[in-house]
């Protein structure tokens, strides 16, 4: 693998820093849109779970006046009130849930946005020094030791790029085993 093969690979990493970073972004939004829903659903909530209990006080001081048929009236309304309620909770917790998932997903995005640009800095720091020890090597006197020496760093830098690949491949890092 050539420094030009070194190059592509920091392209591809950034390629898929700015879709992941697209895709993070869209997950920041429905996060927010989960948020809002869920707002509105527990609000909604507290209010029906309100209007029962008043509605119920109502019944019980009507029942207390000995007016029965009052009394009805107030319980039928707070049964919709309950139908509601039990309506709106089984909402609200199945938006709490699709909320959860979608904020382990941005966590695990943005764990993964900044492994790749961990990895893209080592990348460049190693494409760096590469760079350099090739500069110093055609600079360098032309004895045939100092051109031994250059190729054997050149060497070393290539195998320690290569063994950062593998371990990158090995955790799978893009999730693409």
């Amino acid at each position: 693998m050539g420094l030009f093969d070194k190059r592509s690979e920091q392209d591809d990493i950034k390629m898929q820093l700015a879709e992941l970073s697209v895709k993070l972004a869209d997950v920041r939004r429905q996060v927010g849109e989960l948020n809002t829903r869920f707002d509105r659903l527990r609000s909604d909530c507290v209010y029906q779970e309100a209007q029962s209990e008043d509605l119920e006080k109502y019944a019980r001081k009507a029942l207390a006046a000995g007016n029965q048929e009052d009394a009805r009236a107030f319980l039928n309304e707070k049964q919709k009130h309950d139908k509601k309620l039990a309506d709106y909770s089984a909402q609200l917790t199945q938006v709490a849930e699709t909320r959860d998932k979608a904020v382990e997903l941005h966590d695990q995005m943005v764990r993964e946005i900044n492994e790749a640009k961990t990895r893209l800095a080592v990348l460049e720091a190693r494409n760096s020094a590469a760079a350099a020890n090739m500069s110093y090597a055609k600079t360098v006197g032309s004895s045939k030791f100092e051109q031994d020496l250059s190729a054997m760093e050149i060497k070393s830098e290539y195998d320690m790029a290569m063994n950062d690949a593998r371990n990158y491949a090995d955790k799978d890092t893009w999730g693409d085993q």
